[in-house]
């Protein structure tokens, strides 16, 4: 089934659908606008000096779009961008159709013959071995990430982009382009007007903010993107110019309203996103993986399946539920043959297995 799995989605999104860039909604002069607007935001950043850019890339339609304006922007102006960098974060536990996909992007770009113009490095950051997912939650026993001890965003997803960035900012000349919009959710916009008022420059498809502890500048192109623009451009403008975008909402979205995460996000109380997937029959052996992660946070949630701490709280998980847990992964894996855990992983679990600092109190 894995084996499939893949062929599907290298077939269908690897190889792009060429269609018109007419869009059936009839936003074409809308969209023709919005991409003007953010070619001009990032020109203005060019002539502010940041000349190098870089794209925290997640493989959703947002962070495709802006890595697409910005090649697309990059390949008008030869040698004004002096190194472009696209840095996609694998926390390890990545819902698997969004995975591919995000590395299809990147080996698309590293052997599409017209980018070889361009200072183009793409790159995957990874977690710290000592830091994945399945070494905290089995080797040293944590808890599974909930509200109120969300251990994971940190580990897998911060600390290694900001790793990643350390090797590449270039003081005054570092600009991070993100695929932030206005309109998405009542948090982000409060969080995007809060930073207006301290300084961000908003408006005309531009918002810009700089980052002293970083000394880089963070510069969102699309911020007055719609979905539907978004959309629009992915399906109908993108892959005329050769990009694998057309099938992005159909075979990996499975239509809008979707929001990605790690197939084993616990920190929700359902699983939305892995439900609507594996609906559908090309997704439908995925499902073991949406189950395994139900598995987890029911049994954990029992209370003989942790250690009390010194003061009666309860603290890891039990030694036994750990062995447990990895022994089901394991066969999961086997049963799927797909990757979910690796042997490094395995045995670093074992050894912190031996370490009396994680084995109890």
């Amino acid at each position: 089934m894995a084996t499939s799995y893949k062929t599907v989605l290298t077939y269908d999104l690897l190889n792009p659908v060429h269609q018109g860039a007419i869009s059936p909604n009839g936003n074409t002069f809308r969209l023709l606008q919005r991409i003007e607007q953010a070619e001009k935001a990032l020109r203005e950043t060019l002539k502010r000096g940041y000349t190098h850019w870089i794209i925290t890339f997640s493989g959703g339609k947002d962070s495709s779009t802006v890595a697409i304006v910005a090649l697309e922007t990059a390949l008008k102006l030869p040698k004004r961008v002096q190194r472009i960098d696209i840095i996609y974060s694998d926390t390890g536990i990545e819902i698997p159709t969004i995975q591919i996909y995000a590395l299809g992007f990147l080996n698309y770009l590293k052997r599409e013959g017209r980018f070889k113009r361009l200072p183009l490095h793409c790159h995957v950051a990874r977690p710290r071995l000592k830091e994945r997912f399945w070494v905290c939650l089995l080797g040293k026993g944590y808890p599974p990430p909930h509200q109120r001890f969300r251990w994971c965003t940190r580990r897998l997803k911060i600390e290694p982009v900001k790793d990643a960035l350390r090797d590449f900012i270039q003081t005054g000349k570092t600009v991070i382009l993100t695929g932030v919009r206005f309109g998405e959710s009542r948090t982000r916009d409060h969080g995007l007007y809060t930073s207006c008022k301290r300084g961000g420059e908003c408006g005309q498809g531009l918002w810009f903010t700089y980052s002293p502890r970083l000394h880089v500048g963070y510069m969102a192109p699309i911020i007055n993107w719609q979905e539907c623009d978004v959309w629009d451009f992915l399906n109908f403008y993108a892959p005329t110019l050769g990009y694998p975008t057309a099938q992005l909402e159909r075979l990996v979205y499975n239509g809008r309203e979707t929001r990605f995460g790690c197939w084993m996000c616990t920190v929700v109380r359902q699983d939305k996103t892995m439900e609507k997937l594996t609906a559908l029959p090309q997704w439908e052996h995925l499902r073991p993986l949406m189950e395994f992660r139900n598995r987890v946070k029911e049994l954990t949630q029992l209370q003989g399946s942790r250690m009390f701490r010194p003061d009666g709280r309860l603290g890891k998980l039990s030694l036994e539920t750990r062995e447990k847990l990895l022994k089901e992964l394991l066969s999961l894996q086997t049963s799927l043959n797909m990757p979910l855990i690796s042997e490094e992983e395995v045995v670093l679990i074992h050894k912190l297995w031996k370490d009396s600092n994680y084995r109890g109190y």
